[in-house]
């Protein structure tokens, strides 16, 4: 289109009587042009209709907390309001039936819903029945995808979805989302997309995405694709230029851009400037898709503070085009996601197919997003050990009789994980003042749910004193333990479906103890150690001993342990024992030999001796080394920070070899102690009967002198052919190559940073041909690469000097104490032959579900042993229940059951059967089960082709049958009764 033709038509259209004070009545059907009318849009046949989805993007905190944006505080630092967006949003639409408006967040929109009136919030139900407001995604957040677990996706969607169908749905108003809508999230996830799909989403809108995919898929028409994913399709979009408004036409937010002026005689009048312009945007975002619809985004970051002004300048915008809609090409329409998304699917006929993933992300050459896998290392690890708190908590509460008096519910700890989930919360990439923001709530949910935990194990083991919960266990501090005065009763519950072995380790001030199974009243071997520096510089009120035992625990309950206090009785205090250098120092377990450098305490080789892989023998050294923060430069100024991590060099600085403090053999476990520097510290650690090695390392404070990003590298003799794996939010693993996309051609530019990616559970290296692999599982999201043969690293913590110009508009630079932060965290290395990969999932289970203790000083236990699986088969060591949840019922009592088989069919998965009406051991108080999608606020029949889904089950014997890897999920009906359970 030629842009004098649409001046002519502009300057037809004023040409009006006016009708009011202030404002010409214009005529927006004249169509007085000299343009051919059948002039089209290159690339199109015929109308393209703009869907123009009005909308908000409300972060659940990032540069304001959660109450300091919903309530419009702190204007200083940004001015926006969530309540008051709502409220406009509403009105707005109550006075118009033709304007549409979405919306996501219901951390949010709960709030807002609690405190409206019963008449504003039927005008809310009959705005959805109309459809003019639909919900999108409807999440508690819009959950991050690199550094948050499936389980936790899972939770916070169902907590949003759960609500929305509960208090605003009903038979006449149909609140159930099917647009997942991740717009803001620094990358996306395979995982991710099929946890959406499995929900119950049929179409998934996204923002972020590298920019030479984006330039490609731009230049191809291919912004939108199929994602095939996991027993599923999911159709993507992504966005034109992000997910705000065409510039220029921001109507609320900043009042930078002009409003739109009709009246002619006004020196302000821009209508023919105006339009022009935006009809180029038009035109130009038109001509990089396939179908005759585009969507046009119209809002941004608390947009529509004032939606009466937003609507205003649109409804004036719209006009204008939709008045030549024969000349421009164009019809724009109130729309939303599920409305485009249709509208496409009807238009064209097949769409692209992907199926790896969208990781890293990079908005620019040398600007890769791969710093937040690793950003504030301690509330990552935080975020890991309040969801395995809150799924006990859910247990124990589940578990509770009806008239049982628990003092606290989960509720609290459950909408703080929500929020924690939020993809500037648990990444890392908020200010300082709401990342503590975050950790205060999660705190607060925890001390419920520690209540909750202490008082449902007291009633269930009959304790006559009072159970305590130790947060402070990998501190070694715990309060209760330091009056050595006092004999202690140790519960520990597994949160996993089937038994288990671990080893407990008890803070203490002495070792005169004797330890004893309450169950077997057996006496047991306990070994004691002194405490490291490390540990006391970490919490200088740190008791001098722990006292370590070996545990068995019944599947999904409880066993009691007790140290009987005996002060005639010295237990053995493990010493450090001499090491002679230039003699290799040999560790020995059941499973493997390890050697070590006598002189530095560095792993040297590892050999597993299980059989079939004796004398299969690897290399295995580990290093801490550090990159440099980019400060930007002359190539580009762009500095490392909390989102992105530019490294000053292509090749870290060795951190140097480290000394051997301390070699502490046992007959449970035997620890290599080993300091690196003043501020790096690491213990590694070798039970006698388990599969993985456990490095334990601490590091902080990191000195301050220039920005350091430090990693700790594990190299080996396997050779990798520039390949590794890493998990998808603990599902999936997916194929890393070495400068390689597997859907364009990569150019790099960053070598270091642009072969990072996030870890959420685990990372593996393969040599095919020996058909040997080394397993690195987490104890919180990091970042992680493979730079070399043999090789994998991750980044385990970070302090810049630099903020990196994405809106934080702050360092990253952590303190703690009056001092730089301190973060003590795990690996466990899983070393095997390939045949054996598969054992990964079940000792990843073990790691992610740590066993809960608590301890009491002041009394005795009748029960010493419960579990609330009770079915008379044993469980499969690959059966996981994802959720256990008593949920609101009508009649007797529900519990929401996510039931998941772990293992892929990829590495050797078999179908797993479950009787439904047997697995807690009360078939006669079961009334039936219903199974709903992944995120329980639909039934199954929405979801999924039911006859095909459900072909394997009996539902007469109430037996389903989960296929390999597959998660789902049953509402169990049984009747109220106090001996339930």
């Amino acid at each position: 289109m030629k842009i004098v033709t649409l001046v002519t038509v502009l300057v037809a259209l004023v040409f009006v009587t006016v009708t009011t004070a202030d404002e010409p009545d214009i005529d927006i059907n004249h169509t007085d042009v000299d343009t051919p009318s059948d002039e089209k849009v290159p690339g199109h046949e015929g109308t393209i209709t703009v869907h123009v989805v009005a909308h908000t993007h409300d972060d659940v905190g990032w540069l304001k907390t959660v109450d300091q944006y919903y309530y419009g505080s702190k204007d200083d630092i940004y001015k926006g309001g969530v309540q008051y967006i709502i409220d406009t949003v509403i009105e707005q639409l109550v006075k118009d039936p033709k304007k549409k408006f979405i919306y996501v967040e219901i951390a949010f929109f709960k709030r807002w819903w609690e405190e409206q009136d019963k008449e504003t919030r039927q005008q809310v139900r009959n705005l959805v029945k109309g459809g003019q407001l639909e919900f999108i995604n409807a999440g508690y957040c819009m959950n991050d995808e690199a550094s948050v677990h499936y389980a936790a996706t899972i939770d916070q969607m169902s907590e949003g979805l759960m609500w929305l169908q509960r208090e605003v749905g009903g038979p006449d108003y149909d609140v159930t989302p099917t647009i997942a809508w991740q717009i803001d999230p620094f990358g996306h996830s395979s995982a991710h997309a099929a946890l959406s799909a499995q929900m119950g989403m049929k179409g998934l809108f996204f923002a972020r995405m590298h920019y030479q995919d984006y330039d490609k898929r731009k230049r191809n028409k291919d912004l939108e694709f199929n994602w095939k994913v996991e027993n599923g399709n999911l159709f993507t979009g992504v966005l034109y230029r992000h997910y705000n408004a065409p510039p220029g036409f921001d109507f609320d937010r900043r009042g930078v851009d002009p409003p739109m002026v009709r009246n002619p005689q006004s020196p302000e009048y821009n209508i023919p400037e105006r339009v022009e312009d935006f009809v180029f945007y038009l035109e130009e975002q038109s001509s990089h898709y396939r179908s005759g619809n585009i969507m046009l985004t119209m809002g941004g970051d608390f947009c529509y503070q004032n939606a009466h002004k937003y609507f205003k300048n649109l409804d004036i915008l719209m006009d204008y085009v939709n008045a030549n809609t024969t000349n421009n090409g164009f019809k724009m329409i109130y729309s939303t996601p599920s409305q485009y998304m249709d509208a496409v699917l009807k238009s064209i006929g097949g769409l692209q197919n992907k199926t790896d993933d969208l990781f890293p992300y990079a908005d620019g050459p040398h600007s890769y997003w791969t710093g937040y896998f690793t950003s504030r290392p301690t509330l990552k690890g935080y975020v890991r050990d309040c969801n395995n708190v809150l799924q006990v908590c859910k247990h124990v509460e589940a578990a509770a009789a009806p008239g049982d008096k628990l003092g606290a519910t989960s509720e609290l700890l459950r909408l703080a994980m929500g929020v924690s989930q939020h993809h500037d919360a648990v990444s890392g990439t908020s200010k300082q003042h709401v990342a503590d923001d975050y950790a205060r709530r999660l705190a607060a949910g925890q001390t419920e749910c520690e209540t909750l935990i202490t008082k449902g194990l007291k009633m269930k083991s009959v304790y006559t004193g009072k159970l305590h919960a130790c947060r402070l266990l990998n501190e070694s501090y715990c309060e209760v333990t330091q009056d050595g005065n006092r004999s202690l009763t140790i519960v520990v519950y597994n949160a996993r479906v089937t038994p288990r072995i671990e080893y407990i380790r008890i803070p203490l001030t002495h070792p005169h103890y004797h330890a004893v199974n309450l169950v077997t009243q057996q006496y047991m071997p306990v070994e004691y150690l002194r405490v490291s520096a490390a540990t006391r510089a970490l919490n200088p009120d740190s008791l001098p001993l722990e006292g370590v035992f070996r545990a068995e625990l019944p599947p999904l309950g409880f066993a009691s342990f007790e140290l009987r206090v005996s002060l005639n009785h010295v237990g053995r205090v493990l010493k450090s024992m001499p090491v002679y250098y230039g003699e290799d120092l040999m560790v020995e377990s059941q499973i493997y030999k390890v050697y070590f450098d006598s002189r530095t305490g560095a792993m040297k080789m590892i050999t597993n001796k299980l059989a079939g892989m004796s004398g299969r023998s690897d290399k295995l050294t580990q290093r801490f080394m550090e990159y440099s923060s980019s400060p930007g430069d002359k190539v580009d100024n762009q500095p490392s920070g909390a989102y992105i991590f530019r490294p000053l060099n292509d090749s870290p600085d060795d951190l140097g070899d480290p000394i051997l403090t301390d070699y502490i053999p046992g007959e449970l476990f035997t620890e290599v102690w080993q300091t690196f520097d003043d501020w790096i510290t690491q213990v590694t650690r070798i039970y006698y009967d388990k599969f993985h090695i456990e490095v334990e390392w601490t590091v902080g404070p990191i000195p301050l002198d220039h920005g350091r990003e430090i990693i700790t590298r594990y190299d080996t003799s396997l050779a990798t052919n520039k390949t590794f794996y890493t998990d998808s939010n603990g599902r999936e693993m997916v194929e890393r190559v070495l400068n390689k996309q597997p859907t364009w051609d990569l150019n790099v530019t960053e070598p270091i940073a642009g072969n990072y990616y996030p870890v959420n559970t685990r990372a593996t290296i393969v040599d095919s041909a020996r058909g040997m692999q080394l397993t690195v599982l987490t104890d919180r999201s990091q970042g992680a690469a493979s730079l070399g043969d043999g090789q994998v690293e991750f980044m385990v913590h970070r302090r810049i000097l630099n903020d990196d110009h994405r809106g934080v508009g702050e360092p990253l630079n952590e303190t703690a104490n009056g001092r730089g932060l301190i973060a003590r965290g795990r690996h466990w290395l899983f070393y095997s032959d390939t045949i054996s990969y598969h054992m990964h999932r079940d000792i990843g289970m073990d790691f992610f579900y740590k066993p809960t203790v608590v301890i009491g000083n002041e009394g005795g236990i009748e029960v010493p042993t419960w579990n609330f699986y009770k079915s008379a088969t044993p469980a499969s060591q690959y059966l996981n229940i994802v959720t256990l949840q008593k949920i609101p019922s009508v009649n007797g009592t529900d519990l929401l059951v996510r039931l998941e088989n772990t293992l892929p069919g990829s590495e050797g998965g078999k179908p797993i059967t479950v009787k439904l009406d047997d697995i807690f051991g009360v078939e006669g108080d079961f009334n039936g089960y219903q199974e709903l999608g992944l995120a329980a606020d639909r039934d199954i029949k929405k979801v999924v082709d039911y006859k095909s889904h459900t072909q394997h089950d009996d539902a007469a014997e109430h037996t389903i049958e989960l296929q390999p890897f597959q998660i789902r999920t049953f509402i169990l009906n049984f009747n109220s009764t106090e001996t339930m359970f």
